[in-house]
């Protein structure tokens, strides 16, 4: 029965050490990670084989910045499925063409909240200029919110019937 009392108390003093530590048993690590503000952008697989460019005009309180957005093939994740049911079974995925285009338009600065974008697509190598459109940026947490923000995002679909 001693030894009951022993234990408890031994395991009782870790745990006090830890929390006075700042330590916790569950305490999840932070990686390194960054995420850079700016806005994705999708070009609808309808009007993506016309789409040869896109620049964005990103604006907020005032200031206002042009970026040009490196376009690239869009893909849908397919599932492969799993080789067996155990939680250490092995899973896979593969990435498929699906017609539209991504990119991604670095904006050093961008703010949480309300930004205009406005948008020229260049289709059959003509310009073709978008109307504003107001969206909101939000803080992204790669690592998850116990590890604080990190660049704010957002994102904006290029469509037949313009950008949203």
């Amino acid at each position: 029965m001693s030894h009951i009392k022993s234990g408890t108390f031994v395991a009782g003093s870790e745990l006090l050490f830890l929390l006075l530590s700042g330590c916790s048993p569950m305490e999840a690590a932070c990686t390194e990670i960054g995420a850079p503000p700016g806005v994705t952008v999708i070009v609808e697989k309808a009007i993506a084989a016309d789409v040869e460019d896109v620049r964005l005009t990103v604006c907020w309180n005032g200031n206002c910045t042009d970026r040009k957005v490196q376009l690239a093939p869009g893909t849908d994740t397919v599932d492969q499925g799993c080789n067996g049911s155990d939680p250490d079974s092995a899973c896979s995925a593969t990435a498929v063409p699906n017609g539209s285009k991504v990119g991604f338009a670095d904006v050093p600065g961008l703010p949480t909240g309300t930004i205009t974008i406005s948008a020229t697509v260049r289709r059959a190598g003509k310009p073709v200029g978008l109307p504003k459109i107001d969206v909101q940026s939000t803080p992204t947490y790669p690592d998850g919110p116990q590890c604080g923000p990190q660049g704010p995002q957002t994102q904006v679909v290029i469509g037949a019937s313009g950008l949203r």
